[in-house]
């Protein structure tokens, strides 16, 4: 009797762990990644862990979950998969994380969801299971991220995100001696880069750029972006705001482009703050050919009881005129002269390709090189000469992700953290890059700058 009740405690002993394995059913673990009360306009990361024993056949469909009064996002990240082991049994997991900000004090409670999976049995064969969320609450406390600058009262107040921002500019002309050197008619291209760590960029107010007199401004639509960072990135998981503004002087003279704010709540003082980037000292000088813009109204020197015709006008028609007589009477005079104007033209156009060639040359040695300052140099300079813009700008135009990708990287590794500056720079990714857009065809920048503006929103 002894020796068979050994035998049935040693089976069961044995069977245990299989029918235990055989029981389990899937999990799901949801992890809020703050101390509670967050602040308002806090962006919390929320990680959801679904557990199957064995093994997934099939990805579990995460949800989109919503919550009045906060915005809850799914940042686009590849889920994380893992294994561990809970009271002797093995689970496969999978996290997604959610990004959830509230929007006004108070608590709120995730939607309890449910999640149909496929995972394998104890004998391989596919089963299916579920999961429901567990009951979460979120508190959001008082002394939140709310802006109160130019809100009258009873106005809906901007949210403001709570992360210490870095604002970076970039400009389409160099800089010699602090200033930046124009004529008249010219535009000016400053492009100001906001970054936001552990933030969304949906979240990144616009920036305050204020108006100059005598200066017309226009702004192009946003870029965001949102990455989840790496051991390559410098900046780190967060959103990216990148705004372009086209200044365009029409006078002569000397100006200053006020500072470029943009705002954020700082969780240690519980305040609004701001980051800035520095003004922008610009000297214009007159019009190219010697001549200043036209400003609108009646001319001086008018015809009187003419309504504004000037004596400028009618001698340059009397002058024209002339010289079209002139020309029908001894076309056989001329010819010889205009092409000597046609060969003389040609060797500009020439000219003109050698020097681009040149700056090609030189940013292509400068990648080489590994020096970042050189080559962003260089870029602006070959980009102004061949296409008339910003290199931010032409990256984007040419709809290459390696273009956009190597200019954006040398411009946070100039422009960004100052640790960033410590670490070399390699410039392959960017010489290869340009290399397949160098033949690119472009209008001449004089020409694009008198002309042609970009497409930009007043």
């Amino acid at each position: 009797m002894t020796a068979r009740l050994a035998r049935w405690l040693l089976l069961c002993a044995l069977l245990l762990p299989w029918l235990a394995h055989a029981a389990a059913e899937p999990r799901v673990r949801v992890e809020v990644g703050a101390r509670q009360p967050v602040l308002v306009g806090q962006q919390v990361a929320i990680d959801v862990t679904i557990l199957a024993p064995n093994f997934f056949m099939s990805a579990p469909a995460f949800p989109v979950l919503q919550v009045p009064g906060a915005v809850i996002t799914m940042p686009d990240e590849r889920a994380q998969n893992s294994t561990e082991t809970i009271d002797g049994i093995t689970y496969a997991g999978i996290r997604k994380r959610y990004a959830f900000t509230a929007e006004q004090d108070g608590d709120f409670e995730l939607p309890a969801a449910t999640v149909r999976l496929t995972y394998a049995g104890e004998d391989g064969a596919p089963r299916q299971g579920s999961v429901t969320f567990p009951a979460t609450r979120i508190r959001a406390g008082a002394g939140g991220a709310i802006g109160t600058a130019g809100q009258g009262a009873g106005a809906a107040r901007p949210l403001l995100p709570v992360a210490r921002l870095t604002v970076t500019q970039a400009l389409d002309h160099a800089t010699r001696d602090g200033a930046v050197y124009l004529h008249a008619g010219d535009a000016l291209v400053r492009t100001v880069t906001t970054f936001a760590p552990q933030t969304q960029a949906m979240m990144i107010r616009p920036p305050h750029v204020p108006a100059l007199r005598g200066v017309r401004l226009f702004s192009a639509d946003p870029r965001l972006s949102d990455h989840a960072g790496g051991a390559s990135d410098a900046t780190g998981p967060g959103g990216t705001r990148v705004d372009t503004f086209t200044y365009v002087f029409e006078r002569s003279g000397t100006y200053t482009l006020p500072p470029v704010t943009v705002d954020w709540f700082d969780a240690a003082t519980r305040q609004p703050a701001h980051s800035e980037v520095p003004a922008i000292r610009v000297v214009v000088a007159a019009a190219r050919g010697g001549g200043a813009l036209a400003p609108g109204g009646p001319s001086a020197g008018a015809l009187p009881g003419e309504g504004g015709m000037p004596w400028r006008m009618l001698g340059w028609a009397g002058v024209v005129l002339l010289g079209m007589l002139a020309a029908a009477v001894s076309w056989r005079r001329l010819r010889p002269v205009m092409d000597r104007w046609r060969q003389r033209l040609a060797a500009l156009r020439q000219a003109r390709a050698e020097g681009a060639r040149a700056r090609l040359e030189a940013l292509l040695g400068a990648c080489q090189a590994g020096d970042p300052v050189e080559a962003y140099r260089a870029l602006g300079a070959w980009v102004r000469t061949t296409h008339g813009t910003a290199p931010a700008a032409w990256a984007e135009a040419c709809g290459d992700a390696a273009l956009a990708g190597a200019v954006a990287g040398l411009e946070r590794r100039l422009y960004g953290p100052a640790d960033a500056a410590s670490r070399r720079w390699d410039g392959s990714a960017l010489a290869e890059a340009v290399r397949r857009h160098a033949t690119t065809a472009a209008p001449h920048p004089q020409r694009l700058a008198a002309h042609a503006l970009p497409p930009l929103n007043p």
